[in-house]
């Protein structure tokens, strides 16, 4: 049984101004408290502000049903869900997430299908709400009225000792009735710095294999959050460390681990994800989902026997996606990105001809280019390659046809 004990900060404690709260946010729960219920900023964005970050998001949570949310909110509200109602309400163009309390059934065991739990899902009151939650440091209330912080689970301690805790007494059942939390708990660590308690780690090593009860698409989501939260290079790391990315990608694990090449060029590419998050740039989970399956993709691709180049890339491709999809979902999309991707490789091969300008003109070029540069160590000839692609991109298209187009004989008169 979680104790709970409520200990509040004020803005002197915490040095959170409220106008460091979205003004929309603002302006939804004042509109709750003027109806008389009750209503805070909660969970990541406070943790973020005490961090000395601009948190993405504002949720929201409040002791007023999704019904009554709708009531105060009319059109502006839309109720979605099925097995928890939540209230999505806009205001100036922003999507706010309004949650009501959840509470703790009696006399009704926690039960978990594919990493959700689904007896427990009612109405509650703030404290239960606090317990609910996984991580102390995600069961913090931000008042506006008054700037204080409402601590229920000891998350404010915790942040100030950079600690990442699960909220209860035993994390394996905690990590059992949802096993996403091993991929949010890696976020947190490699993100935050908010580093896990021995007794989560065990849980970790004890319980990893859970994550096969989370739906597979969910579980391409998490990883996507996952690798794009700025510090992929930690976050892979950690994942291999507590035998999670090993288990949902068995084949390309191995394949990774074969040589120092190919592990040396999956740092390079985590290591480049996190440099355009750094600055601003975009980025797509297509690029690093094809980087972890390159080598496999090689390993693959060289037992094939009496086919062409892209012959071999093609069946490997194929086989590769259904080995991943008994593990996780990569939606299609993602996969003809990826296809796109790989085949460029060969493409690049070609540098004289009209071929070069239909690559160059490719929508996945840049992508297939970043890609080939991150190949620059396997030899002498994909390093030639590098240099001449990234030559040819500072030509005029005049100079483009000079370099590329073959001379043509003129005729003897």
């Amino acid at each position: 049984m979680t104790k709970i004990k409520l200990q509040t900060y004020n803005i002197a404690q915490h040095g959170i101004s409220v106008e460091e709260i979205s003004p929309s946010a603002r302006v939804i729960i004042t509109q709750l408290l003027d109806e008389g219920f009750e209503a805070y900023i909660v969970g990541g964005a406070v943790r973020d502000l005490l961090l000395g970050m601009h948190p993405k998001d504002f949720d929201i949570v409040t002791n007023a049903t999704p019904e009554q949310i709708k009531h105060v909110f009319k059109k502006d509200c839309r109720i979605i869900g099925r097995r928890f109602k939540l209230a999505h309400v806009y205001h100036n163009r922003e999507l706010f997430e309004v949650a009501t309390y959840r509470g703790k059934a009696e006399n009704v065991k926690h039960k978990a299908v594919k990493g959700h739990i689904i007896s427990d899902n009612v109405y509650g009151n703030i404290e239960e709400d606090a317990t609910r939650r996984d991580f102390s440091c995600n069961a913090l209330y931000f008042d506006i009225e008054n700037g204080n912080i409402l601590d229920y689970c000891g998350g404010v301690e915790d942040i100030q000792k950079s600690k990442l805790r699960f909220i209860g007494d035993n994390d394996s059942i905690r990590i059992i009735e949802d096993p996403v939390r091993l991929i949010r708990a890696i976020r947190f660590q490699a993100k935050l710095g908010l580093q896990m308690t021995e007794e989560m780690q065990q849980a970790f090593l004890k319980e990893y294999k859970t994550i096969s009860n989370v739906s597979l698409i969910r579980l391409f989501d998490e990883l996507v959050k996952l690798f794009h939260c700025g510090n992929a290079v930690d976050a892979y790391r950690l994942l291999n460390q507590f035998k999670i990315f090993p288990y949902i990608f068995p084949h390309a694990s191995d394949a990774i681990t074969y040589n120092d090449n190919n592990m040396q060029f999956i740092q390079n590419a985590l290591k480049s994800t996190d440099a355009r998050i750094k600055h601003g740039k975009s980025v797509t989970p297509i690029f690093l989902f094809a980087c972890f399956l390159w080598p496999l993709l090689e390993l693959k691709a060289e037992h094939i026997q009496k086919k062409s180049n892209y012959e071999k890339y093609t069946i490997a491709t194929n086989e590769i996606f259904e080995m991943c999809r008994h593990k996780i979902t990569i939606p299609k999309i993602i996969q003809i990105g990826i296809r796109n991707i790989w085949m460029l490789q060969l493409r690049f091969d070609v540098i004289r001809g009209k071929k070069v300008f239909a690559t160059l003109e490719n929508p996945r070029f840049r992508a297939a280019y970043d890609f080939l540069l991150l190949r620059k160590g396997e030899s002498k000839h994909i390093q030639k390659l590098c240099d001449w692609w990234t030559h040819i991109q500072t030509l005029s298209k005049t100079k483009q046809r000079e370099l590329i187009l073959p001379k043509r004989r003129q005729k003897k008169r």
